[in-house]
C-alpha cells in the first residue's frame, strides 16, 4: 500500500508592530515578504491539488485566540486544506501596534498540531515561523520546547531573518537584564537591535539542536515564486517481458518522463456565475431547409478525393487491428550505435524494474541489464499497453546507477513516421570556412558554456537542467489564474518578469559574449536576398476599397507587371511538359519533397526525348536536365547519378542516340565527387560514363527454338 504523502503545517506569520516598521533596506516591508510568502504557499498548493491541511497563526495580531490563552496571539484557521479564503485573508491583512512573544507561537503552533493531527495519518508535520525576531522574548522554557520538537517530530522552518548558523560564542552583557547570546561577529550584525540579537541567537540554538532550515527573503521569494505540479503517485505497468518463447521476467513499468499538462478548462455561465452549462450536438443536413438528422441515422466515412467512403460501427471493428493481449516482447539486439537519438518519438520514458518482491524477476532482469550495458547494446521490443491497443516499436536501454538499475524504454518510429529530407554538406571544398571564422564559432562556444553560470546564490552550477527547469507557459497561466481567483474583474498582468527570464541566456549581459557576437558578425557577412516578384492575381488588381466601393481607378498594383496570362494561371501541382524548368523551381521553392519533383522532372524529361517529333524537344529537354542536375549537386546526387544510367540506357533501346550525343557534348553525365562532397562517383567512374559506346549485337547462327516457359518470362 502506498504510504500517505501529506503534511501537516501551523505558519505562524507576525503581524505585530515591530515588522510593521520594519523597512530598512527593502523595496517593500518585512509584513508584505511575509504575506508574499504565505500567499505563494497556499497558491502552490492549491494548483497542485495537494492533500496537505494548513493552520495559520498570527503572532503580535489584537486579539487574544488560542487554547493556551498566550497574549496577543490568534489561531485564524484551524487545520484544513489551503482554500482561496484563506489566501484572500492573508493578503488583506494589515500590521498591529503590539508584539508578542514568538517562542509562545510556536508553542502554540505545536499544541494546535498535536491536537487537530490526533486520529489523522500525516508524513509530516512542520512548523513554518516568519518573524524579525525583533520582539521581547522569555527563554525560561527554551530546552522544553527543543525536547518537545524532537519528542513529535515536528520540523522547525524558518523564513525571513538573515542569521548566519555557523556562529561564534561570544558574551554580549546587559547592564539591564544581564542576557547573554551568541553572534557571528560580523559587521552585518551592527545595525540590528540588541533584541534581535538576543532572539536570533536562540533562534539559532533551536535550529541547531532540532535540525530545523532557515532561510532569507532573498532565497525564499525565488523558490516559492514558481507553481509546483501535480502530485501523482506512480503507477506501476505489471507485464510479463518475454524473450524467446522461453525466457520470462515479471517487470513494472514506470512513467519516468510525460509531458506535463494543464487542467483542462470547465464551461460555465457568464451571465449566472456557477450556473452549470450542459453542450448537445446536433447533426444538419447541407441543404436549403438545414433538415436536422438523428445521431442513429449518421454514419461516419473516409474522404478519398472527392468520394466519401462510409464506414458504419461494425465496418469499424472488423478493420481494427487486433494486437493481442498486454505484452513487452523482446525482438532481438543491435548495437547503440544503430539507434541515434534522432529516432526518439512517443510521449514519454518507461523505467522497466523486476515487481517488487519477485526476486527471480529480479536476479534475470539485473543479468540483462548489466549483459547489456558490458556489451553495448540495446533490445528492440514490441509493447502493447492494453488488450487490442496500438503495438509500439521501441528500444530498451540499460541504465545502471549506485542507487539503481532497469531498463528504459523510449518509443522508435516506423517507416511511416518518418521524413526524409536532403541537406547540403555544411563543409565543402566550395563553402569551406577559414581559420579566423572557425576561433570565432569557437569563442562563442567559450562563452556561451552552460556549465559555469553562476546562480542566484552565486554558486557554478549547470544552467537549463531539465530536473529544475521550469515551463514558463505554464508558470504564466497558473499566475493568470490566481490574480483572477483574486481580482475577478481585473485584467490578465502580462507575464512578469521571473517567467520572461526562465528562458533568458545568461550570457546576454556579458562583455566577453558580446565581443563574440560581434567577431561573428564580422567574420559571416550577410547579403540580403531579395524575393523574386510573384504574379499579380485577379483579385490583387481588380480589388475593391475597404468599403467594398469600386476606387476611382485599379489598386496600386503596376499594369506593365500583369497578362493574361498571369491572371489566369493555376497553382502549380507537378512539373509538367509545357514550362517544366519553372514548374521544377517553383515547387522546391514551395518546399515540396526533393526526390518527389526530381521524379516528376525525370518523367517529364524522358517523355520530350521519347515523344519529341524528330528534335523540335530537344532543347527543352536538355534545359530540364541540367536545372535538374544542378539541383542534385546541392541537394543529393545520388538522385541524378542513379537515374541517368537509367536514362541512357532508354535512349540507346528506343533510338535517341542524338540526344545521348547532346548529353556527351553538354557533359551531362554523372554527378562526380569533385563536383560535390556527397558523391561517391570518381572523377574516372564520370569521365567512362559519358565515353560509353552502344553495344553491337552479334548475329545469332541459328534460331533458338523457345519453349512455353521462355514465351511467358517475354510476356
Amino acid at each position: 500500500m502506498a504510504r500517505i504523502q501529506k503534511e501537516a503545517i501551523a505558519i505562524i506569520l507576525d503581524v505585530g508592530h515591530s515588522v510593521s516598521q520594519d523597512r530598512k533596506n527593502m523595496k517593500s516591508g518585512f509584513l508584505e515578504n511575509s504575506k508574499k510568502c504565505v500567499s505563494m504557499i497556499l497558491k502552490r498548493k492549491i494548483f497542485a491539488n495537494l492533500k496537505d491541511e494548513v493552520t495559520l497563526i498570527l503572532l503580535g495580531s489584537d486579539e487574544t485566540q488560542n487554547s493556551l490563552n498566550y497574549k496577543n496571539i490568534s489561531v485564524t484557521h484551524s487545520l484544513a486544506l489551503s482554500s482561496w479564503e484563506m489566501v484572500q485573508f492573508v493578503e488583506d491583512l494589515t500590521g498591529t501596534m503590539v508584539n508578542a512573544d514568538w517562542l509562545d507561537a510556536i508553542v502554540v503552533a505545536m499544541n494546535v498540531l498535536k491536537e487537530e493531527t490526533e486520529g489523522k495519518k500525516f508524513s509530516e508535520r512542520k512548523v513554518v515561523l516568519l518573524s524579525n525576531l525583533c520582539c521581547t522574548v522569555s527563554e525560561d522554557h527554551i530546552d522544553v520546547i527543543v525536547k518537545a520538537l524532537k519528542s513529535e517530530e515536528l520540523s522547525l522552518i524558518v523564513i525571513g531573518p538573515d542569521i548566519n548558523l555557523n556562529v561564534k560564542h561570544e558574551a554580549i552583557d546587559d547592564d539591564d537584564d544581564k542576557t547573554k547570546c551568541w553572534t557571528n561577529g560580523t559587521d552585518a550584525e551592527k545595525s540590528k537591535t540588541k533584541q534581535q540579537l538576543v532572539g536570533e541567537s536562540l533562534l539559532s540554538h533551536i535550529l541547531k539542536e532540532t535540525g530545523g532550515v532557515i532561510c532569507s527573503f532573498a532565497d525564499a521569494v525565488p523558490q516559492l515564486m514558481h507553481f509546483l505540479k501535480k502530485n501523482v503517485h506512480p503507477t506501476p505497468w505489471n507485464v510479463v517481458m518475454d524473450i524467446g518463447p522461453d525466457i520470462r521476467i515479471a517487470v513494472s513499468g514506470y512513467r519516468k518522463i510525460t509531458p506535463a499538462t494543464l487542467s483542462s478548462w470547465k464551461t460555465t455561465s457568464a451571465v449566472e456565475e456557477g450556473a452549470r452549462v450542459e453542450s448537445e450536438t446536433s447533426y444538419i443536413r447541407q441543404d436549403e431547409n438545414q433538415t436536422v438528422i438523428d445521431k442513429e441515422d449518421v454514419i461516419e466515412g473516409f474522404s478519398f478525393g472527392s468520394t466519401l467512403v462510409p464506414f458504419s460501427a461494425v465496418d469499424k471493428s472488423m478493420m481494427s487491428y487486433q494486437s493481442g493481449d498486454k505484452c513487452l516482447s523482446i525482438l532481438g539486439f543491435t548495437k547503440l550505435k544503430n539507434v541515434p537519438r534522432h529516432l526518439f518519438v512517443g510521449k514519454g520514458v518507461l523505467y522497466i524494474m523486476a515487481q517488487k518482491g519477485d526476486s527471480s524477476a529480479e536476479v534475470a532482469l539485473s543479468s540483462l541489464i548489466h549483459a547489456l550495458n558490458d556489451e553495448g547494446l540495446v533490445a528492440i521490443a514490441r509493447k502493447v499497453y492494453r488488450v487490442n491497443t496500438a503495438a509500439v516499436l521501441g528500444a530498451l536501454f540499460p541504465r545502471v546507477s549506485s542507487k539503481y538499475e532497469c531498463l528504459v524504454f523510449i518509443e522508435l518510429p516506423y517507416s511511416e513516421d518518418m521524413r526524409e529530407f536532403v541537406f547540403p554538406p555544411v563543409i565543402s571544398d566550395i563553402n569551406k570556412p577559414t581559420k579566423e571564422q572557425l576561433d570565432s564559432v569557437d569563442a562563442l562556444i567559450d562563452n556561451m558554456d552552460l556549465r559555469t553560470v553562476r546562480n542566484e546564490y552565486n554558486e557554478i552550477s549547470e544552467a537549463f537542467m531539465s530536473k529544475s527547469m521550469l515551463n514558463p507557459f505554464h508558470q504564466h497561466v497558473y499566475h493568470s489564474l490566481a490574480h483572477r481567483a483574486m481580482n475577478p474583474n481585473a485584467e490578465i498582468p502580462p507575464a512578469s518578469d521571473y517567467v520572461m527570464n526562465l528562458l533568458k541566456s545568461p550570457y546576454e549581459t556579458k562583455p566577453s559574449y558580446k565581443l563574440a557576437v560581434e567577431e561573428i558578425k564580422k567574420q559571416f557577412q550577410l547579403t540580403e536576398v531579395k524575393p523574386k516578384m510573384n504574379h499579380k492575381s485577379a483579385a490583387e488588381v481588380f480589388k475593391k476599397g475597404p468599403k467594398d466601393e469600386p476606387e476611382e481607378g485599379p489598386s496600386n498594383v503596376d499594369l506593365k507587371d500583369v497578362t493574361m496570362a498571369s491572371l489566369v494561371e493555376a497553382t502549380v501541382v507537378e512539373v509538367g511538359t509545357v514550362k517544366p524548368v519553372q514548374d521544377f523551381e517553383d515547387l522546391l521553392g514551395r518546399g515540396e519533397d526533393f526526390n518527389k519533383v526530381c521524379r516528376q522532372m525525370q518523367k517529364v524529361i524522358l517523355n520530350l526525348v521519347i515523344h519529341s517529333f524528330g528534335v523540335n524537344n530537344f532543347v527543352k529537354a536538355e534545359t530540364a536536365l541540367r536545372v535538374l542536375r544542378t539541383a542534385c549537386v546541392t541537394k543529393d546526387p545520388s538522385v541524378y547519378s542513379d537515374w541517368v544510367v537509367q536514362f541512357r540506357d532508354n535512349l540507346f533501346e528506343r533510338g535517341r542516340k542524338v540526344f545521348w550525343d547532346t548529353i556527351v557534348e553538354a557533359k551531362l553525365g554523372l554527378i562526380s565527387s569533385e563536383e560535390s562532397a556527397k558523391s561517391s562517383v570518381t572523377d574516372d567512374d564520370a569521365r567512362k560514363f559519358l565515353q560509353y559506346e552502344e553495344p553491337i549485337e552479334q548475329e545469332v547462327a541459328e534460331e533458338d527454338v523457345m519453349d512455353v516457359d521462355d514465351l511467358l518470362n517475354q510476356m
